[in-house]
């Protein structure tokens, strides 16, 4: 697979940063998709507001409204039992829309816990074990931009350490490229049903590139003036 001239991947050996691989577990690098849900600015809540009257003895059927769930919001106290959605002190449910999508392993998730520590710990929520992960969005759908291209125009040129630009191995009959939101990196649960692996994994110095350089430069806004990542937006900037 070739890059386009005066993208982050031609910097790299044979212009590539993917390769295929036959590992089966997750690990950090691997291109996987998983359901993502969209981050609203505001989240939701799922509230429930009763039972029809034909389903008032029915603890596997509630109504329920969607509302906005501000942080300055309190609680709302629910008294109505229902066993498919329970509730819990200080808890409420959110809602998200959520969409299959290819993502990046950011982190496998440390060292694996005991089983025989893990089973004690209750509820199991607190120990089932996680990775991290940053979604792709597609920046064409039906052969029309999604992205405004004056900005993909400045991600692809490494303006911004939440995004990067990139063509991925995997086909899609919407887009032939996508952004990368390193700002959008969370949990997906390590279990087989959670995640689908792809066939693809990005090359050791990719991986090594973004761990030492590109998330250092997320995460403290700096980078090293030595770095492979500083000269190469010190000739996209200079273009």
């Amino acid at each position: 697979m070739s890059y386009p001239d005066g993208s982050l991947q031609k910097y790299f050996d044979d212009h590539s940063w993917w390769e295929k691989t036959t590992e089966k577990n997750p690990l950090i690098g691997r291109l996987i998709w998983a359901f993502i849900p969209h981050v609203d600015v505001i989240p939701k809540s799922l509230i429930s507001t009763g039972r029809a009257e034909d389903e008032a003895s029915n603890h596997s059927k509630a109504s329920y409204e969607i509302a906005d769930l501000r942080i300055k919001s309190h609680f709302q106290k629910n008294t109505l039992p229902a066993a498919i959605l329970p509730y819990y002190p200080d808890e409420c449910y959110t809602v998200h829309r959520s969409k299959k999508r290819p993502a990046l392993i950011i982190a496998d998730g440390g060292v694996e816990v005991p089983k025989q520590l893990r089973s004690s710990m209750k509820p199991s929520w607190q120990t089932n074990p996680t990775m991290l992960a940053a979604p792709y969005y597609g920046v064409l759908k039906n052969g029309t931009s999604k992205w405004y291209e004056p900005f993909v125009d400045r991600i692809k040129k490494c303006e911004y350490p939440q995004y990067l630009w990139d063509t991925l191995p995997v086909s899609s009959s919407e887009t032939k490229s996508s952004i990368l939101r390193f700002d959008h990196i969370q949990p997906i649960g390590k279990h087989a049903d959670s995640y689908e692996l792809t066939d693809y994994t990005l090359k050791e110095a990719v991986v090594d590139f973004f761990l030492k350089e590109w998330l250092c430069w997320l995460t403290t806004g700096e980078m090293d003036v030595d770095s492979i990542l500083y000269d190469i937006r010190r000739d996209f900037l200079s273009l």
